[in-house]
């Protein structure tokens, strides 16, 4: 689905950002980004919407190379991408003028269009906001709304960069399950978090230090072997204990708990 190959790229100051990254990701994948602030994971997520080209390497979607422009509507038809402050991707007054914009350019029917946004509107549950307008909205629902937008253009792959960061706990659950609902329809997820709870809802994690891809595989195996100073997560007390557990050899990697539910079967397993 996703080909990178020796990826690199340098910011105009020449701060390399990214370093020889090469990466494969599945049709249908859940992968998680993840790493220290600037560790490049957010420009890598950039580099797979087309929105920057390689400065060496190459970065292949679903046949499409990102260095050719004539290219680039096509990736990003095929790849949405979902940016930590919705408020920069709003563009209609309204909330169902900002879902229609990218079908229009489309060229689709005024029917196909009213569809899409009435389809995009109920799978994130924001049918009755369909009149408002996006910046009166509450964070949470801001997102909805982004995400909304980006289902409107019915994508294979969408590009979540640190969404979560400035929502609450109740927001951040609704947007998470969300997410966890698209990935279970076929669609292919690509996250970028710097939270550690958000990491085990993915097939496959991918650290990131320095521009440089060091860790890459089952989250379960990569979370027991990890410190939280290793790469800024602070752990939460479940991780916490699951991993006194695996120091005392109650558990092994393989059945490293990553929730509540897992750490209480790890302990008293059932019957």
């Amino acid at each position: 689905m996703i080909n990178i190959e020796n990826l690199s790229y340098s910011y105009p100051d020449g701060t390399l950002a990214l370093d020889s990254i090469s990466l494969n990701i599945l049709k249908g994948e859940f992968v998680t980004i993840a790493g220290k602030n600037g560790c490049g994971k957010s420009t890598l997520l950039r580099h797979i919407n087309g929105l920057l080209q390689p400065g060496q390497g190459s970065v292949v979607v679903k046949g499409m190379d990102t260095c050719d422009l004539s290219n680039l509507q096509d990736i990003r038809r095929t790849a949405g991408m979902i940016f930590q402050d919705p408020q920069s991707q709003f563009i209609g007054m309204t909330v169902e003028e900002d879902i229609a914009f990218g079908p229009e350019n489309l060229g689709l029917s005024s029917s196909e269009i009213n569809r899409r946004v009435t389809e995009a509107l109920e799978s994130v549950g924001m049918s009755g906001h369909r009149h408002n307008t996006p910046r009166t909205l509450s964070g949470g629902q801001k997102q909805k709304v982004a995400l909304a937008s980006v289902l409107a253009m019915e994508p294979e792959i969408i590009l979540f960069d640190e969404v979560t960061s400035m929502l609450d706990f109740s927001s951040r659950s609704d947007i998470l399950d969300l997410i966890k609902q698209l990935h279970k329809t076929g669609t292919t997820i690509i996250y970028v978090t710097h939270l550690l709870e958000e990491l085990v809802h993915a097939d496959r994690l991918v650290l990131m230090e320095k521009g440089r891809v060091v860790q890459n595989g089952c989250p379960r195996e990569i979370i027991s072997k990890i410190s939280s100073e290793d790469f800024g997560f602070d752990f939460p007390p479940i991780i916490e204990l699951s991993k006194k557990l695996l120091d005392a050899r109650i558990i092994d990697e393989t059945s490293f708990p990553l929730s509540k539910d897992e750490l209480l079967e790890a302990i008293c397993p059932s019957k």
